[in-house]
């Protein structure tokens, strides 16, 4: 009994020992270097309020949680739910891959200093969280990050390597620094009890043209604009569908290829449709369509023949504003029946 007893203890120690020498091959990859130098993400990305991104070349974007929830681009535009769920989401996620070599640190640093985007995370006023976003490493499955210092805004002597474990591909985009590609694409938004009247105007053929107006539950009128007469025979089925096609009515894309001379043209132009929508707080918002050319080469090709027409695309302008959105036929279109879709078949 003795004896096994003297062999138990050897066997004891070597299960200790194998268990540490296991621990340290899996956290080997951390290392001496310390957490506070590789400590990218923010675990509690509900209390971020404010995240501001700047680049070197002096664009800089701030996203604001408002105390009603929703978040804003630059205090001026809501900003898009999904491109911001993507950053929330890798600045909760990310990680640290690897360090960056002593040979080239100096180099990545270096590139880092000239092209990075410097990202501020919030909490309140207080600054939780900073760091710079360099560019993808040679093999495009990781982002050179280097940490910056809340209290004195200085940046790490080390370079990492981040990535999102599971995801495949570079980080660098998801911190983009123009405005556009953080602005929410909704144009029309309803729930239909929330609709006053809808108005459709075809200036290239205005006996098309008609307003549906609703009056109450199950009470709805349809009136013709040009010959200002009241349709009798209106399929209320028909109407509540068409009332359910303007939720979440968003543009694809802004409109790059216009020069502003182009731009001008199409404003002075007849528009194929145009719409207007009233909410039952009196809120109006109006969208004029205008055919898209697919291909523009000069400002002449505004005169275009038809066969450069984009058959799957609308120019949009909205609210008279200055810039023109493109928009999809296929999400629009059905927004946009003739007047006797809302009749009832014989």
């Amino acid at each position: 009994m003795k004896k096994k007893r003297k062999n138990a203890i050897p066997a004891a120690i070597v299960i200790i020992l194998g268990s540490m020498a296991f621990w340290l091959i899996i956290n080997n990859k951390k290392g001496t270097i310390k957490e506070t130098l590789r400590d990218f993400a923010v675990q509690d990305t509900a209390s971020i309020t404010k995240i501001f991104l700047a680049d070197k070349s002096f664009k800089n974007i701030t996203l604001e949680r408002k105390p009603s929830g929703v978040w804003m681009v630059n205090d001026k535009y809501i900003a898009r739910k999904d491109v911001l769920q993507t950053l929330l989401s890798t600045i909760k996620k990310i990680d640290v891959k690897e360090p960056v070599g002593k040979a080239a640190q100096d180099n990545i640093i270096k590139r880092l200093s000239g092209s990075a985007v410097r990202c501020e995370i919030y909490a309140g006023d207080k600054l939780i969280k900073a760091y710079y976003v360099g560019t993808e490493t040679s093999d495009q499955k990781g982002t050179y990050m280097i940490l910056i210092d809340p209290e004195t805004m200085k940046p790490s002597a080390k370079a990492f390597v981040t990535y999102i474990p599971g995801f495949e591909g570079y980080l660098t985009p998801r911190y983009l620094t123009k405005e556009k590609g953080w602005r929410d694409q909704t144009i029309f938004n309803y729930e239909p009890d929330q609709i006053q009247s809808i108005r459709l105007e075809a200036p290239h053929t205005p006996e098309f043209g008609y307003e549906l107006t609703v009056k109450g539950n199950n009470d709805y009128e349809l009136k013709l604009l040009k010959k200002q007469t009241v349709v009798t025979n209106l399929d209320t089925i028909a109407v509540k569908q068409y009332l359910t096609y303007f939720r979440n009515l968003s543009f694809e894309t802004f409109e790059d290829q216009l020069s502003e001379v182009q731009q001008d043209s199409l404003r002075l132009s007849k528009p194929l449709n145009s719409m207007t929508v009233k909410d039952n707080k009196g809120k109006s918002t109006a969208v004029k369509f205008y055919t898209r050319y697919a291909k523009r080469h000069s400002d002449d090709d505004v005169n275009a023949e038809k066969s450069k027409y984009d058959t799957d695309r609308m120019d949009a302008i909205i609210d008279d504003g200055k810039e023109v959105f493109v928009v999809q036929y296929y999400v629009f279109g059905k927004a946009m029946p003739s007047a006797d879709y809302f009749q009832k078949r014989k």
